[in-house]
């Protein structure tokens, strides 16, 4: 069995589906892992790297690929392919004949390929068209950001399940002078509370300032 495998490797406590808020995005999952082709689009920091780590995580044949130096050759192995950021490629012919040359294999061996970019497809500049009419084919999700009344409650949330508590405050603050990304908001979450349990202190709004030079 080929086992799953993420380029380059992240913090796997940062990308779990527990640490992940569906928002609007209720019919994420069941698109992710559909047998379809998938094109995932939507605004930086809406969540599109965390929901492809899930993705990769929770199958026995995947691979996420992130930088465009990768060697795509043999790739075909793996039942899922996944690029976060395909904007990396496009606009290179070189690059964009890798990819084709992969879809193509991955086709053949009846295999999926999963792209996620910022922006819709319409607005890439292509340098091989036959590449865009194949990937316009593909099943297309537009993922939105976690709505504003939302992130509160999914920054409690995160902080309940450490067994500690974030007042609507401390919680405003964090959103207002710190990235709105899940996975960054995971990140900041998982250090305040190594923080207050170093400090025996509290997550209040000095802690804050004090941890990330605020």
């Amino acid at each position: 069995m080929i086992h799953n495998l993420v380029l380059p490797l992240e913090p796997n406590e940062t990308y779990t589906r527990e640490g992940f808020r569906l928002g609007v995005n209720q019919n994420l999952f069941s698109a992710l892992f559909s047998p379809d082709h998938l094109w995932v689009f939507g605004d930086s920091a809406v969540g599109k790297t965390h929901a492809m780590h899930i993705l990769v995580s929770e199958l026995d044949s995947a691979i996420l690929v992130s930088e465009d130096e990768y060697e795509l050759t043999g790739l075909e192995a793996f039942s899922t392919v996944v690029f976060d950021g395909i904007e990396r490629w496009i606009g290179s012919a070189e690059k964009e004949r890798q990819i084709f040359g992969l879809y193509e294999r991955l086709v053949r061996e009846k295999h999926r390929l999963v792209l996620t970019s910022r922006s819709k497809l319409e607005r890439l500049d292509f340098a091989l068209p036959d590449l865009k009419s194949r990937i316009s084919m593909f099943t297309r999700y537009h993922m939105l950001p976690v709505p504003p009344g939302e992130q509160l409650a999914f920054l409690q949330d995160l902080v309940k399940k450490k067994g500690a508590t974030l007042s609507t405050d401390v919680g405003r603050y964090l959103l207002r002078h710190l990235t709105r990304s899940q996975s960054g908001l995971v990140q900041a979450i998982d250090r305040l509370n190594e923080e207050s349990i170093f400090r025996n202190r509290n997550i209040s709004i000095p802690l804050v300032k004090e941890v990330f030079s605020l």
